[in-house]
């Protein structure tokens, strides 16, 4: 797959962050997917998004906007940084299962991570009642996630996305 596309029409960015030592692999030792794999060596850094990414979830769940949309806000690199995936791996070991690896983050802390035995891609609600409720299957592949990642064409949005609120007056 080629990701040229997808990442230009995404604004791709490269971004360092914070130096932090890592490890170079998973805890458990396995490998994180091809796909992906060949993404984060063609930037080595976090990739975070000028246009924003979404995603269209295949069904509704309790995150996302009224569109079914998640957003992607960085996916995370192999720099030794902050925003390195082996690190965020080791910081979220105790909230999400053991069977999944974290690659990316939304807003407000939920992760995008991706299944060890098959390699699917689910949305992890760090607000979720327990874990059975928190585990969301969005996508079979990396690939395909990223390919079905769109532009968060905000201005196009707003447009479409009437609150019915015309005006305000505040007096303090």
């Amino acid at each position: 797959m080629s990701y040229d596309k997808v990442l230009n029409e995404l604004g791709a960015e490269s971004m360092s962050f914070e130096t932090k030592q890592s490890r170079n692999s998973l805890q458990d030792g396995s490998e994180i997917s091809e796909d992906l794999k060949k993404l984060l060596k063609k930037f080595k850094t976090a990739i975070v998004f000028s246009n924003g990414a979404k995603f269209k979830t295949p069904k509704k769940m309790p995150i996302g906007d009224r569109n079914g949309f998640v957003f992607l806000d960085i996916i995370y690199g192999l720099n030794q940084d902050s925003n390195n995936i082996y690190y965020k791996n080791e910081m979220y070991s105790n909230q999400i299962s053991g069977d999944f690896y974290t690659f990316g983050e939304s807003g407000g802390g939920d992760q995008f991570c991706i299944s060890k035995k098959t390699e699917e891609v689910y949305y992890w609600y760090h607000e979720a009642k327990d874990d059975a409720s928190s585990l969301f299957l969005i996508a079979p592949s990396f690939t395909n996630f990223f390919e079905h990642l769109v532009p968060d064409n905000e201005e196009n949005n707003s447009k479409n996305d009437d609150d019915g609120i015309v005006s305000a007056e505040f007096n303090f």
